[in-house]
């Protein structure tokens, strides 16, 4: 019975693909103060730490800014546009190491001519899909936080 047990214990271990990437990169998004006035200057700090035991490859000129806001029910609403130079800067993370972008914020949305100013409510701020080099994204973990705009 014991070999039967350690017979099945190998070949679930072996199963497993050892080439798929890990979730390598963890990416988050913290928005001080998290309840605030659309207009009034808020700070958001995008935070990615490299998890994994190998290097791992990050775009740090995300054209614009580093983080994405969108409503609870996933659609994307900011934060506004800035001009942007198309370059690459790439960087990469040893193991354990992190990068952070911190950024000023006003709570306008992501068409400033037609809606200046997010509307009151509750949204989710987290960082861009593009932070790791070349989209893979299938190594990013993204953890949001909640911010809720007033009137």
């Amino acid at each position: 019975m014991r070999i039967v047990l350690a017979a099945v214990f190998l070949l679930a271990a072996c199963a497993r693909d050892i080439t798929a990437p890990a979730r390598a990169l963890i990416v988050t998004a913290s928005v001080s103060p998290s309840t605030f006035r659309a207009g009034d200057s808020v700070t958001v700090l995008v935070t990615v730490v490299n998890r994994s035991d190998q290097p791992q490859s990050i775009e740090t000129n995300q054209c614009g800014r580093a983080f994405v806001v969108t409503t609870p029910s996933g659609a994307e609403v900011g934060p506004d546009p800035l001009p942007c130079l198309a370059y690459s800067a790439p960087r990469s993370l040893a193991p354990g190491e992190q990068y952070t972008w911190s950024d000023s914020w006003y709570g306008r949305g992501s068409v400033p001519e037609s809606t200046p100013h997010l509307q009151p409510g509750a949204y989710i701020a987290a960082g861009a899909s593009s932070i790791p080099l070349h989209g893979t994204s299938e190594t990013i973990t993204l953890v949001p936080s909640n911010i809720q705009v007033t009137p």
